[in-house]
């Protein structure tokens, strides 16, 4: 490259991080006032300040334009499309900088929203700005694109992680799952313009060159740096003239405008402007230069895997009320998508606390180190209440739903009745679970589809405070189906007769009565759960060794697995420095070569119920880390499923954890390919993924597969949605591409942790509960394995009703 005039693009910008630095509340009042001070600028240049001239500003986050343009005076609101029209303000259509927490819907209707708030004004929006996160799920790329966004500035942060194609600061196009193009800016941290143009801190952060101990001034300190950096480019092949710089009024998240930055650009551009010229510009702008310049741009298609995506495993029990408000908004929509029951103003407020709780900022800055701080408990409980919020609004929109269809509050006059809806687009085969706290006279009955009169199987359970009535439906997608109680006769009364099994002490332990059981539906013991689909047996300390498929004549554990399926596994990380430090140094880990691991010990099997439907036992764990730790295994005779309840009573450590639940399975099959399912897109980890992203870990949303050409074994994930692949043990990272990297490894389901340094909830303390499933589908279609995913985590709508 020529050594020809270099230019420095300034992006100024104020980085959105919701709830890191002050209250959610104030962080909004404050990005409010900080484009009201833009326009103020604006207004004082237009007015004839000309030593402000070409200052330009961005709008990182939609979010603060929907919240200034929903209380701003109306100059202000005139004044504000006026600049953006002039170029002089700049729009990002990312409404906020998100985890992959969030479901793809829900961020598509986001971006639409903020797309048509613009177009009110005759403003399309073209360009979108992220900072501060590590990665994006691959639906990310569609979500935009189809709102009309064209070009996308990826401010990364690689604190704890990369960027992707081992390179930064240059653009690819982004090819997404429907085969969209978006332009994309590999950039660089969201405050290198701070460090290069208008530094006056005493600490370096991106650029560590010592020269903040040369006592220099700010502008021969500016000089030296931007003069070094543009001569890096240059000696890294750096293919274009120009670059991006991103830079806020002060080196702080949620910093106010400056008009020091343009003061200083005056002053640099008059000494050095022929060398090195610095230019405020907009969001289009910029890409409009970068679309001019003749350089080839490259496509890559894949997932932009998210190396801070751990965060939610620091607040699992939030996490799961989160996704479970996430799948009632589901399956109301799919029965109610026009509103007409619950009005759509609901969904609306759904999807913003949706959006609002899986935004990147997990805890106030201190929550590490300063854990009794008061602002890291209640920033911690005003996020957890958009989740709760979500929660509770999409409970009350079920609660209509059901209404509507029939559902009723209990009567000692009326007759008990069921109702069972299939929320999805497909037909299902569950179970139908519905809480009573009284079976209201019924003593010894049977349920029949009312339709037909048919009697289907049930099974009666209990919970605290009574009875929980199972029933299997078989529904076609959208299908209604009532149930009816009949009474019948008692049973005879048993005697003891001439042969008894079962001993004076209550117990039946013969191998006879066991493989009796088995002909005629199942058998559970403290040693084995078996029925016609699967045989799975445990063993003291190792736990369940063996799960097999009867079916396919395959055993579903790997052979080479280091642990027993499902086995729980405890880290603790020793603090030899301090509790910051120790964090800190174990980068791109998530751990330390000193970690403490302990592997859970099977020390008893509970043998819980056994009926028509199914069986289920539980299995005791003597776990570190732990006061209590239990798996309950549920299998069903009539649907080829598991389900694997991990229930613990988690001590509270300082110290850096993490929890794991091993996940060694397979189909059998030598053909298989490990799939997983996230925000907009199913695909093969490691290999349908961006060169140089995370390999190590990754956000579900409904689950993961192994599939083969002859059938499909499904880990369906409702509660966690994190995993980890490969080696748990601390390790040289390798990145997608690399060789090595495989896409059949060891996985584990990632529970929860506490890893990071600054706002990660340290406390993992308290009583859990989470939720796994193990499907089998003879499908050799993966979409199709998926959906029976989405159906086991969001199952059939439930209720009683007395008419």
């Amino acid at each position: 490259m020529s050594q020809q005039k270099f230019t420095l693009y300034l992006i100024h910008h104020s980085h959105t991080d919701i709830g890191y630095t002050d209250y959610q509340e104030k962080i909004e009042l404050h990005h409010i006032y900080y484009i009201k001070e833009v326009i103020d600028i604006l207004n004082a240049i237009h007015a004839g300040e000309t030593k402000w001239e070409g200052f330009k500003w961005n709008c990182e986050s939609f979010w603060c334009v929907e919240k200034f343009l929903k209380t701003a005076d109306q100059s202000y609101i005139d004044d504000f499309i006026k600049y953006v029209k002039s170029g002089e303000i700049g729009l990002s259509g990312n409404y906020l900088n998100m985890t992959e927490l969030v479901d793809y819907t829900v961020l598509n209707n986001t971006i639409a929203r903020s797309v048509k708030n613009m177009e009110r004004y005759s403003i399309q929006m073209t360009s979108a700005m992220t900072a501060d996160i590590n990665g994006y799920g691959w639906g990310y790329a569609d979500a935009l694109y189809e709102n009309g966004i064209r070009n996308l500035m990826s401010c990364i942060h690689t604190h704890h992680g990369y960027h992707p194609l081992f390179k930064k600061q240059m653009p690819f196009y982004w090819q997404s799952p429907k085969g969209n193009k978006l332009l994309v800016w590999n950039g660089e941290h969201y405050l290198i313009g701070n460090e290069l143009v208008c530094n006056e801190y005493d600490y370096e952060y991106t650029i560590h060159d010592g020269l903040m101990h040369e006592h220099l001034s700010s502008f021969d300190m500016a000089k030296k740096r931007i003069e070094a950096y543009v001569r890096v480019l240059r000696e890294q092949q750096h293919p274009y003239d120009f670059v991006p710089v991103s830079i806020s009024g002060i080196m702080r998240d949620n910093s106010p405008a400056s008009t020091k930055i343009i003061e200083f650009i005056h002053e640099y551009n008059a000494i050095h402007g022929q060398e090195i010229e610095l230019q405020m510009v907009t969001l289009d702008e910029f890409f409009d230069i970068l679309n001019q310049a003749e350089v080839e741009i490259p496509t890559y298609s894949g997932d932009w895997t998210d190396w801070w995506a751990d965060g939610v495993g620091s607040t699992p029990n939030i996490v799961q009320h989160y996704r479970e408000a996430s799948r009632k908004l589901y399956a109301a929509r799919q029965l109610d998508p026009d509103g007409k029951i619950i009005g759509k103003e609901v969904f609306d407020s759904i999807e913003y606390n949706l959006m609002f709780y899986a935004e990147h900022t997990w805890g106030y800055s201190s929550s590490i180190d300063e854990p009794w701080h008061p602002n890291v408990n209640k920033l911690d409980l005003r996020k957890s209440l958009f989740a709760l919020k979500a929660n509770e609004s999409a409970s009350r929109a079920i609660n209509k739903i059901t209404y509507f269809h029939g559902e009723t509050p209990t009567s000692v006059h009326k007759e008990l009745t069921f109702g069972a809806i299939n929320p999805h687009d497909f037909p299902v085969i569950d179970i139908l679970n519905v809480s009573l706290e009284s079976l209201f006279g019924h003593r010894h009955f049977e349920i029949l589809e009312k339709d037909t009169g048919l009697v289907v199987p049930h099974q009666i359970g209990h919970y605290a405070r009574g009875y929980e009535i199972n029933i299997l439906v078989k529904l076609d997608a959208k299908q209604k189906k009532s149930y009816l109680i009949r009474d019948i006769t008692a049973p005879p009364l048993i005697s003891a007769g001439n042969c008894a099994k079962i001993a004076v002490e209550g117990v039946n332990d013969l191998a006879t009565t066991y493989a009796e059981a088995l002909q005629t539906g199942s058998v559970i013991t403290p040693y084995k759960l078996e029925n016609k689909f699967f045989r799975i047996q445990y063993e003291e300390e190792q736990g369940i060794t063996s799960i097999y498929d009867k079916i396919n004549d395959k055993e579903l554990i790997k052979p080479t697995s280091k642990f027993s399926a499902f086995t729980p596994i405890y880290e603790v990380t020793p603090v030899k420095t301090t509790q910051y430090e120790e964090r800190r140094l174990m980068g791109r880990n998530r751990k330390a070569v000193h970690t403490q691991r302990d592997i859970g010990k099977l020390l008893s099997a509970t043998v819980l119920e056994d009926g028509p439907l199914y069986s289920r036992v539980e299995l005791g764990y003597q776990l570190k880390g732990t006061n209590a730790s239990s798996l309950i295994l549920t299998a069903y005779k009539e649907i080829p499923r598991i389900d694997v309840d991990f229930r613990f009573h988690k001590t509270s450590v300082w110290e850096p954890e993490n929890l794991y639940l091993a996940l060694p399975f397979t189909t059998g099959y030598d053909n298989e390919e490990f799939w997983v399912e996230k925000t907009g897109t199913i695909f093969r980890p490691r290999i349908d993924q961006l060169p140089g992203t995370c390999t190590d870990f990754y956000a579900l949303q409904d689950g993961m597969c192994y599939q083969s050409s002859n059938s499909s074994l499904i880990i369906a994930t409702p509660d966690t949605p994190l995993i980890m692949m490969g080696d748990i043990k601390s390790h040289e990272i390798k990145l997608c591409g690399e060789e090595g990297v495989n896409n059949i490894d060891d996985v584990y389901a990632w529970v929860m942790n506490n890893f990071w340094e600054t706002n990660f909830k340290v406390d993992l303390g308290g009583f859990h509960q989470y939720r796994y499933s193990l499907l089998l589908n003879d499908s050799n279609n993966v979409d199709e394995a998926f959906q029976a995913a989405k159906a086991t985590n969001c199952p059939v709508l439930g209720y009683y009703s007395f008419i």
